[in-house]
């Protein structure tokens, strides 16, 4: 049987067109969210995240989600932008093994990889953590 232990979550903005971030390019980083949680001997975060991009170009740009637990990047994930002012609601999800026992801090972090016409964070931005045994 599965317990939960905490629950963490980083929520700047939950909708549509209510942030306006723009990406920036490797080896900078745009910071999304962080939350801390607690975890038991032998736990796992169920880590889940959900971002809006827009492009404003006709290009379409590679960027990089990086998840980092305690500053340690822990995950990866490539993505391309829309073009042409489209709208885009990326997913992700990581389920985090191997913890220390105690309070784990988690951040999430985009980049572009693309020199040409990165995109723009826009919202929804939804990072969050449920530390379970």
């Amino acid at each position: 049987m599965t317990t939960i232990i905490d629950f963490g979550k980083s929520l700047p903005t939950s909708f549509s067109q209510s942030a306006s971030l723009p990406v920036l390019s490797v080896p900078g980083s745009t910071i999304l969210g962080q939350f801390g949680v607690n975890v038991a001997t032998n736990g796992a975060v169920q880590l889940q995240a959900t971002v809006g991009l827009q492009n404003s170009g006709i290009t379409s740009s590679d960027i990089i989600f990086t998840i980092s637990r305690n500053a340690m990047n822990i995950c990866s994930i490539r993505s391309s932008s829309p073009v042409n002012h489209l709208f885009d609601a990326v997913s992700i999800a990581y389920v985090d093994t191997g913890i220390p026992v105690g309070y784990t801090a988690y951040a999430l972090t985009v980049s572009s990889i693309s020199s040409v016409n990165p995109p723009s964070v826009i919202g929804p931005i939804i990072f969050s953590g449920l530390s379970i045994v």
